[in-house]
This record gives structure tokens, C-alpha cells and sequence, in this order.
């Protein structure tokens, strides 16, 4: 009996070694996508939970959450995102990835489902009165929007013109282009999906950078803002 528990023992001593360690193949609890192309760090890249439906359908747009790096030396610029799923997305903000920084792509339930595009009316014009400036006649005491010169008398009589006088309009020099993005911040929009995606389903996406490269991943639907129900208690 001795000598058959022994032989046990080294068995199972023998099974053991060379095992790799629970905790040495866990993976981060993060439900996107990541991967590495030179030096950009692609992270968590995922789709954002479509509330309304609670999955995508034909024609639908998908915002893209994700957190682009540059752990690299030199400049580099997100050029694009694709995929075959669906037409190419609309970027709109920081697209440029400076080195040692992070950009990261935040989403809006707005951006997710369908979008109904709507025809504006054509906007109303006014005619102009018979009595307008237009006419050509001015009145006595009327301007037509040219400098105003004022004639004074002097003493001696001789009747001096003052310099046109002009009224500056503070907000003609100021350009109504809207203000730059926040740096570090940028929208990523997949456009008219084809097909369905449901959650549990993943969509491949490439993201191509301007010295790194493409880098392929499979996206998910991240996980719903809503609370989970669980069911009563039986006790």
C-alpha cells in the first residue's frame, strides 16, 4: 500500500508540471476588440448598443467606441475606417495621433439606428414694396446706406466737409466657421449597414493609419446601458 501511494503521488507531481497557471492566461475584462499595428495600440473597439431596437438593421448607422495610442516616436493620423458590412464611416474630430498620445472615440445614441432624411421646404421670399429704395428716388432727409458727409460753415464763411463718417460692424471680421475640435476627441460613424447585426455578432473592421498602416478587428456590439432584471427570488 506504501509503496502504490507513492507511486500516486509522483503521477500527479508529474501531471502538474509544466501547467501555465490560471491567472497567467486570463484575459482583460473588456468586451471590445484590441490589437496592435507598429506603434498604434488599437483598444476596446466596439459598437455602440443600439437602445431603440437593441440590434442593428439594413441601412442603419453604427457609431464606432474605441481608444487609438501612438506609443511610437513619430506623428501619425487615422486615414480611415471601413468595412464591408457597410459604407466607409464619417470621422469628424482629432484625427491626428501625436506621439506618446491618445485619441478616443466617444459615441451618441443620436448616431445609432436609422435616420429618416427629411426635405426642407423651400425657404419663403419677400418682394420688396413698390416704395422701397430700390425705386431710385430718395426723399429729403432719406440715406441710401453710402458714408454720411456732414458740410459745416466756418467764421469766414467758407464752408468746410468733415470726412465721412462710417459705422465699424464688430462682427463682420469674425468668421462664423465653426471652433476646432477638442483635441484627443473623434467621432467614428459606420454608414448604411447591409444587412442585420445583432449582439453576440461581430462585424470586421479595418482602421487604416498613415504610417502604421491597416489593422483588421472583429467589432462587437458593446453591452446594453441598461440595468440587468434579474429574476425574483424563490426564497
Amino acid at each position: 500500500m506504501a509503496a502504490v501511494a507513492a507511486g500516486l503521488g509522483l503521477a500527479a507531481a508529474g501531471c502538474s508540471a509544466g501547467q501555465v497557471t490560471q491567472t497567467d492566461t486570463q484575459v482583460a475584462a473588456v468586451n471590445g476588440a484590441s490589437g496592435t499595428v507598429g506603434a498604434i495600440a488599437v483598444r476596446d473597439a466596439q459598437l455602440l448598443f443600439p437602445v431603440e431596437h437593441g440590434y442593428y438593421e439594413e441601412g442603419d448607422s453604427a457609431p464606432v467606441v474605441v481608444v487609438i495610442a501612438n506609443n511610437g516616436g513619430d506623428a501619425d493620423k487615422l486615414l480611415s475606417v471601413t468595412s464591408e458590412r457597410s459604407a466607409e464611416a464619417e470621422i469628424t474630430g482629432d484625427q491626428d495621433l501625436e506621439a506618446g498620445t491618445a485619441i478616443s472615440a466617444e459615441a451618441d445614441q443620436d448616431d445609432a439606428g436609422s435616420h429618416k432624411t427629411t426635405t426642407s421646404s423651400p425657404a419663403s421670399t419677400t418682394s420688396a414694396s413698390p416704395t422701397s429704395a430700390a425705386s431710385g428716388t430718395t426723399t429729403p432727409g432719406s440715406t441710401t446706406g453710402s458714408p454720411t458727409t456732414t458740410t459745416t460753415t466756418s467764421a469766414s464763411g467758407t464752408s468746410v466737409s468733415a470726412p465721412p463718417t462710417t459705422t465699424a460692424n464688430p462682427s463682420a471680421s469674425v468668421s462664423a466657421s465653426a471652433k476646432p475640435s477638442e483635441p484627443g476627441k473623434v467621432k467614428i460613424v459606420l454608414k448604411d449597414f447591409k444587412g442585420e447585426l445583432r449582439p453576440g455578432q461581430t462585424v470586421r473592421v479595418t482602421f487604416l493609419f498613415e504610417k502604421a498602416g491597416p489593422i483588421t478587428l472583429d467589432l462587437p456590439i458593446g453591452a446594453t446601458p441598461e440595468p440587468r432584471k434579474d429574476a425574483p427570488s424563490e426564497h
